[in-house]
């Protein structure tokens, strides 16, 4: 009797997706558990296209080399738009103060046409992050000066692909550093960058703000799948 109430089914279940693309954003105690101090949400989440991605670097007349663009600074559109990409969420966090060891959080989490476009940008952006580890990658603000960003420290963290920035550090400027992270889930990149105020040289030390921040991130897609 057991047996003839028992059958088979084939295939596999499918994850379901988030109802909405801003629920895979953190939340501001997920910023706080991460980052170390509390952080105040600039704005609401914001979703919709590529468009809302940042444009304003895009050639190698505005920033040099172009393929480390997207180690040095986080979801830039020029980056992203070699994939097929269907939705984008991001959400800023920011504090300033004395005694905050981190002043600023941007996040954001892009939705590709499948798993297997998401992996694909996800490995090719791995690849270039390791060619650029150690490159000095320079901004051309004005036609007399420029901002340098300094990609280091390039390793995976588990599953998280992470870097350090320092901004300036050049003549007249400070150095500051900002953890990067890069993360994979399903169809879905997440990325991260924590700005990093405390002076030097703690403040330049590489840390897991921004790998942390990432894996809430990865687990805000599995909670709701």
């Amino acid at each position: 009797m057991l047996a003839a109430c028992s059958s088979s089914i084939g295939g596999s279940a499918q994850r379901r997706p988030p109802a909405l693309l801003n629920e895979v954003l953190p939340t501001t105690d997920q910023v706080a558990e991460a980052v170390g101090n509390p952080l105040d949400p600039a704005g609401s989440a914001a979703s919709g296209s590529i468009s809302m991605l940042p444009n304003g670097i895009r050639d190698g007349k505005d920033v040099a080399p172009l393929d480390c663009l997207g180690s040095a600074s986080p979801l830039m559109r020029v980056v992203y738009e070699k994939g097929d990409v269907h939705q984008v969420a991001l959400r800023d966090f920011a504090r300033y103060g004395e005694g905050l060891t981190v002043s600023s959080v941007h996040a954001g989490v892009v939705r590709f046409s499948s798993d297997a476009e998401a992996a694909r940008m996800f490995g090719d952006f791995a690849t270039r992050w390791r060619v650029c580890d150690g490159t000095a990658v320079r901004v051309h603000v004005t036609p007399t000066s420029d901002l340098q960003w300094r990609v280091g420290g390039v390793r995976n963290d588990g599953a998280v692909l992470c870097d350090t920035v320092v901004t300036g550090g050049g003549r007249n400027q400070a150095a500051f550093s900002t953890e990067h992270a890069l993360g994979l889930v399903d169809a879905y990149i997440v990325e991260a960058d924590v700005a990093v105020t405390d002076p030097p040289p703690g403040g330049l030390e590489a840390n897991t703000r921004a790998v942390d921040l990432v894996r809430e991130m990865v687990g805000n897609v599995n909670r709701a799948s």
